[in-house]
């Protein structure tokens, strides 16, 4: 089997990618996610259909079984309600799982009902915000009724878990293989523990009360 370099193995990642992109043309995402022109990404990409790695479904590039099995595709997920160095150190162990980092980012109504307070941020801006990090390839609403869901939408080969995240790695990779979807499972895990959402909100209302 051909051996693809890792700059297509990229243009393969973003080609996946590419398919969770709402409302927008899915080569406008990725010319600007691979810093490239439209004939240059043609030519590129045409090579890949050459090799059997992608195919052109409806006039747009979509992975082939042979294509996607060169990519390690991972999902982490999250509220990100306030982006701060603990979000960013874990996003990028969970790049460094794999080829492509697909966030799944918490919906408002899942938010209230696991926060219990309003998100200072609309689910639109915090998507928008993980969507813009350099080690997240695409972030995706996730479902407002099971977190397995998006697993299963996304399909990735890695569900990559935060140091603090309640949810059991047994569990989840049991309850999708149930559902027909092999994954592995992994921990993440932390150099700054102290550094989250809460601990950051107590201590801006700390600092507020002291000037009152």
């Amino acid at each position: 089997m051909k051996k693809i370099s890792e700059r297509q193995k990229r243009i393969l990642a973003k080609i996946y990618a590419s398919q969770f992109v709402m409302d927008a043309n899915c080569f406008d995402f990725l010319t600007n996610s691979l810093e490239t022109d439209r004939d240059s990404l043609m030519s590129e990409i045409s090579v890949l259909v050459q090799d059997n790695f992608v195919t052109m479904s409806g006039g747009k590039p979509v992975l082939s079984l042979l294509g996607r099995k060169e990519i390690i595709v991972v999902m982490a997920g999250g509220s990100f309600d306030i982006i701060h160095p603990g979000h960013i150190e874990t996003l990028e162990q969970a790049r460094e799982q794999g080829d492509s980092l697909i966030v799944s980012v918490a919906r408002d109504a899942t938010f209230r009902n696991n926060k219990k307070r309003e998100p200072l941020h609309s689910e639109a801006l915090r998507q928008k915000l993980i969507s813009s990090l350099k080690v997240v390839d695409i972030a995706v609403l996730g479902s407002e009724n099971d977190i397995l869901e998006t697993a299963i939408m996304l399909s990735p080969d890695i569900v990559a878990l935060g140091y603090d995240q309640t949810h059991s790695e047994s569990s989840i990779q049991d309850d999708l293989l149930k559902r027909g979807l092999k994954v592995k499972v992994v921990r993440l895990g932390s150099s700054i523990p102290e550094v989250k959402t809460s601990s950051l909100l107590k201590e801006e209302n700390r600092n507020l009360l002291d000037r009152t």
